[in-house]
């Protein structure tokens, strides 16, 4: 077996926890471990690793769910989920499906049917804390197309900006782990619509009205601004692009 295709193996025994009776063949004696066991102890680190990596991008999954049964959640979606990058800052991209999946198929979890949102919107919050920086819209640029063109421009919002919208009160879930919403509010069950800015380095959950969600969905289809024109929204898109919500466009072909 030459080097490269031992690393790929060797990665191949830490990410999904499987052992291969040729690979541990090339296993020196190390004391009194069996070459298992001298396995097992890498399985395990890279295993605490990314359980580690989890608590710290779900931190309120985390605080909700517990220590213990949050890491025994993390130990199945690992085996199923293995880290395919080197950035663990960015490992658990698929957890708020499988904890919406938990919450459905978990008799113990049937009380937190949110899970899946919650995790959503920390997933998100993740996104936006490591997402580049956003650079300023060129007015000059595109006050130079044409008239058909401008109209069959789309944009595109700043990286460091995300949105979401849940049946569940995400939002002040969240807020009440994070100590800013009063202690004695009750969390009322109702829909809530939000998005997650980074300006000046600071990040910030904003509550969105069913107008501004709107837009902004619209603007992530790739709507042009002749659709968004007919649609009533041309107004409310160049007061994004002001307030610097939008950093950029195209032209879709004309």
């Amino acid at each position: 077996m030459n080097l490269k295709v031992l690393q790929e193996s060797f990665i191949q025994q830490l990410t999904h926890s499987q052992e291969s009776e040729d690979f541990l063949s090339y296993l020196k004696p190390c004391g009194n471990l069996t070459e298992d066991q001298q396995l097992a102890i890498y399985q395990n680190n890279v295993r605490g690793a990314l359980q580690s990596s989890l608590a710290q991008v779900y931190p309120v999954c985390f605080n909700i769910l517990g220590e213990n049964y949050f890491r025994q959640l993390a130990t199945v979606y690992i085996k199923q989920y293995p880290s395919r990058q080197c950035d663990l800052n960015l490992y658990g991209e698929f957890f708020s499906e499988y904890l919406a999946i938990q919450s459905q198929q978990r008799a113990e979890l049937i009380g937190f049917p949110y899970l899946g949102d919650l995790a959503k919107l920390e997933w998100l919050y993740q996104l936006v804390y490591f997402a580049k920086d956003e650079t300023v819209f060129d007015f000059s640029a595109f006050a130079q197309l044409t008239e058909r063109q401008q109209a069959q421009s789309y944009f595109q919002l700043i990286p460091a900006l995300k949105f979401i919208c849940s049946d569940f009160p995400i939002q002040s879930i969240w807020q009440a782990n994070q100590g800013t919403l009063d202690a004695s509010r009750v969390i009322e069950s109702k829909p809530e619509k939000m998005c997650i800015l980074r300006k000046n380095n600071q990040l910030e959950v904003l509550t969105v009205d069913e107008k501004m969600y709107q837009l902004l969905r619209l603007i992530d289809e790739q709507r042009t601004l002749d659709e968004l024109s007919i649609l009533g929204c041309s107004d409310d898109m160049t007061q994004l692009i002001k307030q610097g919500w939008v950093d950029r466009f195209a032209v879709k072909h004309v």
